[in-house]
Parts: structure tokens; sequence; C-alpha cells
């Protein structure tokens, strides 16, 4: 756990006064504040809505953080809490972008969070699953109907390292996708300028699918709900769940979402698209 210290303040989101301050060791404070995060403090029980500034890496940087909070009473208390239950270990690098290129900016929370697998990493993935599963078990906190709002503790995957371990063509699985799709160019992260190299981004109606490739070839391919209204371009979503089932069956590969504990086969994964609309968070 890292030794370095940040001075946090906490102002009243409805006043905007200080509410008090506190000196805490990096290592335990989140990697970023989601607006679900809740902590206490003088008894009650308080929502983060903005985090300045926003990320680990920057208020590590600078050993300041300034959390707006707002009072909540309908929560248990439970001290700070994480959103997620897990979270990906590695993050891409973003380098600077070509003047003029497109990016889908994800929060880097959303990264790999639903992403394909090759099968045959099955047993790597069901060891992840188990441990997020005791994230579950042993640190999400529940309100009195049983819903989770929070984790004391996530557990953090490190596996599996290149989640397509087989061939996977870029070109193949956009020439299996509905007309509608559209190039989105690259991912960029919140928070920062720039694109992650050689990162694609496509979306077929609400749902995007990204990741990383080495030319042709697929090294991630992740899955995420884009927010917002669907327009009248949106596809059916059978369409889209007959290209995944078809591109999952050559490559020999399965769908992951790691916030549900899910493992889903090719002929199961329309029933999971009209069943989750493959939101990447729970």
């Amino acid at each position: 756990m890292s030794k370095k210290r940040v001075r946090v303040a906490f102002l009243d989101a409805d006043t905007g006064a200080r509410i008090g301050g506190s000196e805490l060791p990096l290592g335990q404070l989140p990697d970023s504040f989601q607006p679900t995060t809740t902590l206490e403090m003088s008894g009650a029980t308080w929502s983060v809505e903005r985090a300045e500034p926003p990320t680990a890496a920057q208020f590590g940087a600078t050993g300041t953080l300034t959390l707006t909070l707002r009072r909540i009473e309908s929560v248990p208390p439970g001290g700070i809490l994480y959103s997620l239950p897990t979270l990906c270990a590695a993050l891409p690098a973003v380098a600077p972008a070509p003047a003029g290129a497109d990016r889908v900016e994800l929060h880097e929370d959303d990264w790999r969070q639903v992403e394909l697998v090759s099968a045959d990493l099955a047993d790597e993935v069901q060891a992840e699953l188990r441990a997020v599963r005791r994230s579950f078990e042993q640190h999400a906190r529940r309100d009195e109907h049983g819903r989770v709002y929070g984790f004391q503790g996530i557990h953090v995957r490190s596996q599996p390292v290149r989640p397509l371990s087989g061939p996977v063509s870029r070109s193949r699985l956009l020439g299996l996708l509905p007309p509608g799709a559209r190039n989105r160019g690259g991912i960029g992260l919140r928070g920062q300028r720039g694109i992650v190299p050689s990162s694609f981004a496509v979306t077929v109606g609400r749902v995007l699918l990204y990741g990383l490739a080495d030319n042709d070839a697929l090294a991630v391919l992740a899955v995420l709900a884009v927010q917002g209204e669907p327009g009248p371009d949106t596809e059916p979503e059978p369409r889209l769940a007959a290209a995944l089932e078809q591109a999952m069956r050559e490559a020999d590969l399965l769908l992951v979402d790691w916030c549900r504990i899910a493992l889903v086969a090719p002929a199961s994964i329309g029933d999971y698209l009209a069943a989750t609309g493959v939101a990447g968070r729970t």
C-alpha cells in the first residue's frame, strides 16, 4: 500500500461549506469516485457527488482531494464504499491523438468489465469469477431489501492478461455486424487527453464494441452499453446477437460479465443481451 498521504477536504453539496477534512493514505482511497460511492462522517452517511481531481493518479500527484458530498438518510452507514465488485488491474496507456481523430470516452472503471475471452482460458476466468463472488459474499453492503448499494472491498483482476489467446480477425468481426454499425475511431479515458494506441470503437445502435488490435488481430474485444435514448438508427438487437454469436462460434469465444459473475456461451448471447442491455455496471 502506498505510504503517500492525501489531504482530503469535504464540502456540503447543498451549501458549499466545508464540513470536515482528513489526511488519508493514498492506498486507502479508491482509484476513482462514482456517484454511488458513500462514506460515513459525524454519524451521517453521505454520497460523493463530485471529486476534484477525479482520479487517484491526479490527487496522488497533487496530494490534495476535494469531495463534494450530499447527505443521505436511506442508506445504512458503512464507510467509503466502492460501487463495483471488481476492476481490471491493467489499464491501457493513453497517447496524444492525431488532429481531428475521433474517440469514444470511457470511464476507466468500465474498462473490460464485459468482454470476450477465448474458451481455452475458462479455468483462469473461473478463478477470477470465484474471487469476484467473494466480493459479494464478504464485502457487499445491502439495504433493508437486500439490494447491494456498495462494496467495502473489491477484487482487482489480473487475469487473463490477453483475453483473446487465439487469432480473432477484426475485419471478419466488422463484416458480420449489421450495416448500421458506425466506426467511432479509438478509445479515450475520462479525464485524460488522447487515445489509447491500437484501440478501436464501433457502435451498433446503443451497443459499443471496443478493444485493442494488432493490425487485424484482436487482442481485446469488450462490450458496453452506450448511454442515451435509442435513435432511429438503432439496430434491432437480434441482428447484433446473431453477429456476435457467429463471431464467437468461429473463434471459440465466451462472453464474461465480471460484475454479474456471468459466463455466456454463444448460444445464449441473445438472451444475455435482452436481459442486461449490455450495461457494464451493476
